[in-house]
């Protein structure tokens, strides 16, 4: 594994750990809050609700004090008026009523089930298995208390939590009752809790969308700086390889440039000193002798292709007259040894391009040249060299039987001179395109003009600085 790679295997390992400590430890503390702000609520809730029953109490108290201070204990007749009364006072719709039982458990006022009047409750049990009416009158004889338990609401007709308080009127021995319905309590609190729950969801999403947008943003950032990496390595990858061409090359020039002006020149002076010694043995009128005359063939022979060998690492006419006339060249020369029919047509571009582009484009046609003559059959090969669209474009088109499919769909993949071709065109920012079929075979070498647009804008001020002076 890489450095880069290391790194942001540490940094993502760093962002899920602290996303999961940050989800886990705020969502509790969150719901740990939320459920106590939840029960305080509900404590201020149940608060208010006793304020509110020990006012209705008051204001029923109040409403019957003068018949009950006035009556004595067993008044029948004030005793039915208070019950009256108090069957009256209605409050919250059906819901908010006053009750009364007397110390023994025998039902006197219930408004909103009257067929329990005179019926004795001593011993009902709620569901939580406690004995209700039983409680009510001791929390009454205790001076008044508030008791919480389930009862069958009115408005709902289903068991409700009913919240009451209850207050003793010892003359008579009753215990005088009013209570609350608590599931608007619950529905507040209910509301309450889906908000927080909400909330907790919400905070859960950020938590896990943050630490998702801090694991795309470290792999975005890694894949930019390997992207960059990569792209500066394959930039000097690229220079490093251009720079073993231009040695390659500078080697070949300087070999070719030995060859031809020493070795070729040795032997042009052995040649001409076989030649003399021809002529000095004519005028002695003696027969030159074969081995004389095998010497000067091959000597000649040898001449010739140390000069192409010569031509061929680097061909001077290149440096000297410029890639249109080289091409000229080394096509007559192609064809003249080969027989195969070569049509060129070119600009003139001795000044235009860089010496690197010229011999990049040099050696394209001479690597086609050369896997023309191998591989490809051709009577006619087609060169053309021209300028357009911005582009400088080389072709060689030949009527040869074309590349095998798996070769040119890069199965096989191309032989080393081609793919060291592509490299040099790609190095000038080229493209180098290889068409074929069983009709022939177009290889296509583009370079932007760009790549050497300034070099001739160069070119041109100096040539007009030389006329100037």
């Amino acid at each position: 594994m890489s450095f880069s790679l290391r790194i942001q295997f540490f940094a993502v390992t760093q962002v899920i750990l602290t996303a999961l400590l940050t989800y886990f430890f705020v969502t509790n503390e969150y719901r740990d809050l939320s459920n106590q702000n939840v029960k305080t609520l509900e404590s201020f809730l149940i608060s208010q609700k006793q304020q509110e029953l020990q006012n209705y109490t008051a204001i029923a108290k109040a409403s019957i004090e003068h018949i009950y201070a006035a009556a004595a204990a067993d008044d029948e007749v004030a005793k039915k008026k208070v019950a009256d009364i108090l069957s009256t006072l209605i409050y919250n719709g059906h819901d908010g009523y006053f009750f009364v039982y007397d110390d023994k458990g025998t039902n006197i006022v219930l408004p909103t089930e009257p067929y329990r009047v005179g019926q004795n409750y001593w011993d009902i049990t709620n569901d939580k298995g406690e004995k209700t009416i039983q409680i009510l009158i001791e929390n009454a004889k205790n001076g008044g208390d508030f008791y919480r338990y389930p009862w069958n609401q009115p408005s709902t007709e289903t068991v409700t939590e009913k919240l009451s308080f209850s207050d003793f009127l010892p003359k008579w021995g009753w215990m005088m009752g009013t209570g609350v319905y608590l599931d608007n309590v619950k529905a507040q609190l209910g509301v309450i809790q889906t908000a927080i729950d909400t909330h907790i969801q919400n905070t859960r999403f950020i938590i896990l969308l943050v630490a998702l947008t801090s694991i795309f943003a470290i792999f975005g950032v890694g894949a930019i700086v390997q992207f960059t990496q990569k792209k500066e390595s394959d930039a000097k990858i690229s220079k490093l390889g251009q720079k073993i061409v231009s040695l390659q090359e500078e080697e070949q020039r300087h070999i070719s440039r030995e060859l031809h002006d020493g070795i070729v020149q040795v032997m042009v002076s052995i040649k001409y000193s076989l030649e003399a010694t021809g002529k000095h043995l004519n005028k002695l009128e003696v027969e030159k002798p074969a081995p004389l005359k095998t010497a000067e063939v091959n000597l000649a022979n040898a001449i010739n292709e140390i000069r192409r060998i010569s031509h061929h690492l680097h061909p001077r006419i290149l440096d000297e007259l410029g890639l249109s006339e080289a091409m000229e060249a080394l096509a007559k020369e192609f064809s003249e040894r080969t027989g195969i029919e070569v049509t060129l047509e070119k600009p003139a571009l001795r000044k235009l391009l860089t010496d690197e582009i010229n011999t990049t484009l040099y050696r394209v046609v001479q690597e086609c040249m050369v896997n023309i003559e191998k591989h490809a059959n051709a009577s006619k090969v087609h060169i053309e060299l021209l300028i357009k669209d911005s582009w400088l474009t080389l072709s060689i088109k030949d009527n040869g039987n074309g590349i095998a499919k798996d070769v040119l769909d890069g199965k096989a993949g191309y032989g080393i001179g081609t793919r060291n071709l592509a490299e040099r065109v790609e190095y000038h920012r080229g493209k180098f395109i290889i068409k074929s079929s069983t009709k022939g075979t177009t290889v296509i070498a583009k370079i932007p003009r760009s790549e050497f647009a300034n070099h001739y804008l160069k070119q041109k001020e100096e040539f007009m600085n030389k006329e100037a002076v």
